[in-house]
């Protein structure tokens, strides 16, 4: 029986993923830097082990890994999120036997660095947004007014080591040059991490999630998301598998062969009114609507599991279109924040908590922490709502 270890056990992706390899009979260790996580809940999950915050200590969170490798006899290590996978990636010292469900870090460097990422998109012609390099705040008011406004300000990564921490960095709309003499202020960190000055595109969001492997791609899945939290735009709550869009998968397909990808990757792009993607970003991790996937068919878990293991993994046939997902309480936060908002009416109120109901009836439409056959996470991730909301 396999041995891993999934971290990150508090996202509902890390839920997803144990839930996934516990139901193959393997030996699952939910990890987190937090006490009782999610994920440790599961009937699924055979124990639980916390380490130190990566965030905050990155050098003790890589040695604990190690320690709790060698000490549980691990032999496959599951990062959930771009941080742990970033750092375990970025090691030379771990064990040899340990195998890592990751791209190589060469791959990863090269898709994850946004800046490499938009020179490698302009190689093998993909469209891209027009952008500029800049790594002074003269470049990006020279840029920003060079290509106009609004633009988007974009650090070429989203997390970076500095001074023994992990420092997070964010992406900003500037829309006149008012604000932008504003918004230099707080780059902090600009002075570590390259900007990239890029012209906004307008339209929506939109990606593919895929299992590529070094014959070439095994797994596709997309979703639209129906309902964020906050309900402006935010994390989903509930969404809904759709079919892949041929550009956008002939787009992903090309950049991952082009760096020779081997794994989970989340591909994303603006799509414009006239249907055209333009690549946003790469994502080396599992994405958070994981579940959706799974509950499709499309069990991604377990098929990088088989190829971590050099188990040959033959390409999946089509998934079910049309199923949705919905994390419930978050659906019930995103509800509460529409009915507080001072500008909705109350038709509006009344479309929103309708909407809310009718999920409920909905016979596509499963939960996604709280399942019958594993009720648990469901019930402690209750309780901690309940104790968030009493404070």
């Amino acid at each position: 029986m396999g041995q891993v270890l999934v971290l990150d056990a508090n996202q509902r992706s890390a839920l997803a993923i144990i839930r996934s390899l516990g139901r193959r009979n393997l030996n699952v260790v939910a990890g987190d830097h937090v006490a009782n996580p999610l994920g440790s809940a599961s009937r699924y999950a055979a124990t639980s082990v916390r380490y130190a915050d990566p965030a905050a200590d990155p050098d003790r969170f890589v040695s604990e890994i190690i320690d709790i490798v060698n000490r549980l006899g691990i032999d496959t290590v599951v990062p959930a999120t771009d941080l742990t996978t970033m750092l375990l990636l970025s090691q030379s010292n771990l064990p040899q036997n340990i195998r890592l469900a990751a791209p190589r870090v060469e791959s990863y460097e090269a898709l994850t660095d946004k800046a490499r990422l938009i020179a490698l998109a302009g190689e093998i012609g993909i469209a891209a947004p027009e952008t500029r390099i800049a790594r002074t705040a003269d470049a990006i008011v020279d840029a920003a007014h060079d290509l106009g406004f609004p633009v988007v300000l974009k650090p070429a990564r989203s997390r970076y080591l500095k001074s023994d921490h992990v420092r997070s960095t964010r992406v900003e709309i500037v829309r006149s040059p008012e604000s932008l003499a504003d918004m230099l202020q707080s780059l902090l960190w600009l002075a570590d991490v390259p900007c990239l000055v890029q012209r906004f595109i307008p339209g929506h969001g939109a990606g593919v999630f895929v299992l590529y492997g070094p014959a070439g791609p095994i797994a596709w899945f997309a979703h639209r998301r129906l309902r964020e939290k906050p309900p402006t735009g935010g994390v989903s709550v509930l969404c809904e598998s759709t079919p892949i869009d041929p550009a956008m998968q002939s787009a992903a397909s090309k950049l991952l062969a082009a760096v020779g990808w081997t794994g989970v990757a989340m591909v994303e792009f603006r799509v414009t009114a006239d249907g055209t993607p333009y690549l946003m970003e790469v994502n080396g991790r599992f994405w958070g609507s994981l579940q959706l996937s799974i509950d499709c068919a499309v069990d991604f878990p377990w098929l990088l599991y088989q190829m971590t293991h050099d188990v040959p993994v033959a390409a999946q046939p089509p998934y079910t279109v049309g199923r949705r997902l919905r994390w419930l309480l978050g659906d019930f936060d995103s509800l509460l924040a529409e009915l507080r908002g001072g500008r909705v009416g109350d038709r509006h109120r009344a479309q929103a908590v309708l909407a809310f109901l009718r999920s409920f009836v909905d016979s596509q439409c499963r939960q996604e922490v709280l399942r019958l056959h594993d009720p648990r996470p469901g019930v402690a991730e209750f309780a901690q709502w309940l104790r968030d909301l009493i404070r």
